[in-house]
């Protein structure tokens, strides 16, 4: 890599621990703000619902200009979205005004993965480069763990309102690296036509589309388990505020002890399979029909399942935009079928824990693992 290489790679680093940090803060903070308004698990899931819709729609009309304009422009949107869903957090008092939040929580997000992985391959131009991805994903990981515990501690110590301050600062920081991405520059003249033109699902490969609805099990599998139903349960079982925070952190955190295998070498896909299925599928059962340590011990098995299926996904990922013209754009259209999966499971999750209780959405969501992951090895089988 080369060293004006290895000071992008520095910068996009950056913004991505900025982001993640932010992203860690919400996942403890939202749900819990939202209870702590009295406001039912099923509305919750209709608020969070909001997040999916903006977030599919964005995306690709975000990738579809960076295969022109470049991608410095996209870092920094995400920068003023992050400060933007700050702000409306902060201010919101009603469901509808929360479910705005999340739409806004959607453009930031949208704006950052339309761009990051293509930035990530042009930065290192690595022969592996689901590696590159995974390694970024993991670091991101352990910025959202401790976006969590300090979350979780600023609420148990001044209360909610202490966290979209920080927050605030937070989001104003991203613009320092965002400013200094300027990558993937195509110097072409962007138009409504260009735009929408390659955005025709028609011209999309087949094995974008196979792959897409591989992914759709995990994320569907990953809301309903994790979502905003984890930090929901774990209050249910009596846990406070902090210890709430120190679980979700150790959860997205536990991934980044995978750093040193993406930075060394390459695993087995099938030894990665069998490690998540067997890591994921029997935690993710047990955790509703138990409690204590034990039912913590099984949280994190199950969060070292999730966090060895980044290698798997970003594999997939990668062999499906494998030779494509636009990169940005074929990575948002595999992402598409999931993204749109996250709508119905959001909704269906706060149905089930409100008709069925806990158990329901955790079993479900072991059954869906277990089929991602058997056809994840099929996909995969050829490129191992």
């Amino acid at each position: 890599m080369t060293t004006a290489g290895g000071l992008y790679l520095r910068r996009l680093v950056a913004a991505n621990v900025l982001d993640a940090f932010i992203l860690g803060a919400y996942t403890l903070t939202i749900p819990l703000l939202l209870v702590e308004r009295n406001i039912d698990v099923a509305t919750i899931g209709i608020v969070f619902s909001a997040f999916p819709i903006v977030f599919v729609v964005s995306r690709m009309l975000f990738a579809s200009a960076a295969d022109s304009v470049g991608l410095r422009k996209f870092f920094n949107l995400n920068a003023l979205g992050n400060l933007a869903s700050g702000i409306l957090y902060a201010i919101s008092s009603s469901p509808f005004s929360y479910a705005v939040a999340k739409a806004a929580q959607g453009i930031k997000e949208s704006s950052l993965w339309a761009v990051n992985r293509n930035a990530a391959y042009e930065i290192t131009s690595n022969e592996n480069p689901a590696m590159v991805t995974s390694t970024i994903i993991f670091v991101r990981s352990l910025a959202i763990a401790v976006g969590a515990v300090v979350s979780g501690f600023l609420i148990f110590w001044a209360g909610f309102e202490s966290v979209f301050v920080l927050l605030t600062v937070v989001s104003a920081l991203i613009f320092i690296p965002a400013r200094s991405l300027d990558i993937g520059i195509r110097k072409k003249r962007l138009t409504l036509n260009g735009l929408f033109e390659k955005l025709d699902p028609r011209l999309v490969d087949r094995r974008i589309w196979r792959t897409s609805l591989v992914m759709s099990s995990y994320v569907a599998a990953s809301t309903l388990a994790v979502g905003f139903v984890l930090p929901i349960f774990l209050k249910s079982r009596g846990l406070g505020y902090w210890e709430i925070g120190m679980i979700i952190a150790a959860y997205t955190g536990v991934g980044a002890l995978l750093l040193p295998m993406t930075l060394r070498r390459t695993p087995s896909v099938k030894n990665t399979i069998l490690v998540q299925a067997l890591l994921y599928v029997p935690a993710v059962v047990l955790i509703p029909v138990s409690g204590g340590w034990f039912m913590v011990c099984m949280v994190l098995i199950m969060a070292f399942g999730e966090s060895t299926s980044y290698i798997v996904w970003e594999s997939l990922i990668t062999q499906s935009i494998k030779d494509t013209e636009n990169v940005a754009t074929s990575i948002g259209f595999v992402h598409v079928p999931s993204n749109l999966v996250l709508i119905p499971s959001f909704l269906i999750a706060g149905y089930l824990i409100e008709e069925f209780g806990y158990v329901a959405p955790f079993w479900i969501a072991g059954v869906l693992f277990l089929l991602y992951s058997i056809t994840a090895w099929r996909t995969l089988k050829p490129q191992e």
